[in-house]
């Protein structure tokens, strides 16, 4: 509801993978029901809590500091398929999509200027680790 109320967005691309999700988010679009102050406030501030949960996609500012680049936002997707979502082969099929440098790379280079140009202070590096872990060493 709050996607389609900012008028600064035209069209979303929500996953539904079945009717207990696609239910509630076909009303959101249809009703014209309008969230309360009480709850914009209310995401707002979930917002700040967890901000530096998940990666925002400006890998401009991480990716680019690199002696060689990763594609840090894309090795992320990998990691919010397989925790946030449980989509466990989204995240394989996305990591083997990406290219086998780059998934050498992400246990060989030192993250630590990613990091420190990070808005939310990630900790790319663990990230970077445990993304090949679980995707290479562990199989998942």
């Amino acid at each position: 509801m709050a996607v389609w109320q900012d008028e600064r967005i035209a069209s979303i691309c929500s996953q539904m993978p079945n009717l207990t999700i696609m239910a509630p988010n076909a009303a959101a679009a249809v009703e014209q029901n309008r969230l309360s102050k009480s709850d914009h406030n209310l995401l707002a501030q979930y917002a700040r809590e967890t901000s530096g949960d998940y990666c925002a996609g400006c890998e401009r500012h991480c990716s680019e500091v690199l002696p060689e680049r990763v594609p840090i936002g894309d090795v992320m997707r990998c990691l919010m398929y397989f925790h946030s979502y449980q989509d466990h082969g989204l995240a394989r099929s996305t990591f083997e999509e990406l290219p086998t440098r780059t998934r050498e790379l992400l246990t060989q280079l030192d993250f630590t200027e990613a990091e420190k140009s990070c808005p939310r202070k990630l900790p790319i590096g663990q990230l970077m680790r445990e993304t090949k872990m679980l995707f290479v060493l562990l199989k998942c």
